[in-house]
């Protein structure tokens, strides 16, 4: 059990990290949302493939596929669409770093909802969350004032209040819902249907001639290595511990993704982002110590 948890831990923090750097490589040339489309109608059919060879295929009753539904809206459709969009205009490195507030998003929360006390740590990991953001904006405060830029940040920030919505309801589960890989593979199903729709809605005419070999590429390593190992593993973790220590890992996340956007797009990485990073981190830390040693 200690070493599929373990695994698990590791695919969710490397994996998902290496997943920011694939996003920017991908919207190069296909559009964001068809991206995020086909990518979860490939690992999607992974998935169902398995489940049929496996003889595991459920039948889907319509509570199950309500269920289903609402939590691939949140966590893909939104999470994971908005979170592609939003590096067509920011870069990978950026993205993975406001994503580390999802811990914060998560206690938020729960708070609000009784299942966590606020504390002086608590606290204090907020402030220096908050600081370490101040400090990303704050060289760049006219780049909100690009509207691509702004529609970017705002996208980020929207994937990730839904993901932290979807990670408490997740958590909460049902005692009558699909085993585990199942439900999987309706979310992704579901959401590849809806987020292809979306683009095709935006842009009816796509065309792929201008789709590069690299972008191709970093698609199917979404599917298999972002959705399909990732969101499994996550799936498990989230059965396995606590939300707001599973989100935690969003931490290490960043510093993969920070490194590889450094080392193959060239994306800067200032004193100040090295900084913020180490306080946002700090912050996550000092908020979980206790769920964390």
């Amino acid at each position: 059990m200690k070493t599929k948890l373990y695994l698990a831990l590791f695919c969710v923090a490397f994996f998902w990290g290496t997943t920011f750097l694939a996003i920017r490589v991908g919207v190069e040339t296909i559009p964001p949302f068809l991206l995020a489309g086909i990518r979860n109608l490939i690992s999607g059919s992974i998935i169902f493939i398995y489940l049929l060879w496996q003889k595991k295929l459920e039948r889907v009753n319509a509570r199950q596929l309500l269920q289903a539904f609402i939590l691939s809206l949140l966590m893909i459709v939104l999470a994971n669409g908005l979170t592609t969009y939003s590096e067509k205009y920011i870069t990978s490195g950026l993205a993975s770093l406001i994503s580390t507030l999802s811990p914060f998003c998560v206690l938020v929360l729960n708070l609000a909802l009784g299942y966590e006390k606020l504390s002086v740590k608590t606290v204090i990991g907020i402030l220096l969350g908050m600081l370490g953001i101040f400090l990303i904006y704050q060289s760049s405060l006219t780049d909100l004032l690009i509207p691509e830029y702004r529609q970017g940040i705002f996208a980020i920030l929207l994937a990730i209040l839904a993901w932290a919505t979807g990670t408490i309801i997740m958590k909460k589960g049902s005692d009558k819902s699909l085993t585990m890989m199942m439900n999987i593979c309706v979310q992704m199903m579901i959401a590849g249907v809806v987020l292809t729709s979306i683009q095709f809605y935006i842009t009816p005419n796509i065309s792929t001639e201008n789709w590069s070999s690299r972008s191709i590429c970093a698609m199917i390593y979404l599917a298999i290595f972002g959705s399909v190992v990732g969101y499994v593993a996550f799936s498990y973790l989230i059965s396995q511990m606590p939300s707001t220590k599973v989100t935690v890992l969003s931490y290490v996340n960043v510093v993969v993704a920070l490194f590889l956007g450094w080392l193959i797009l060239g994306e800067i990485i200032t004193a100040r982002i090295i900084t913020a990073t180490i306080l946002i981190i700090s912050g996550v830390v000092i908020v979980n110590y206790k769920k964390i040693k």
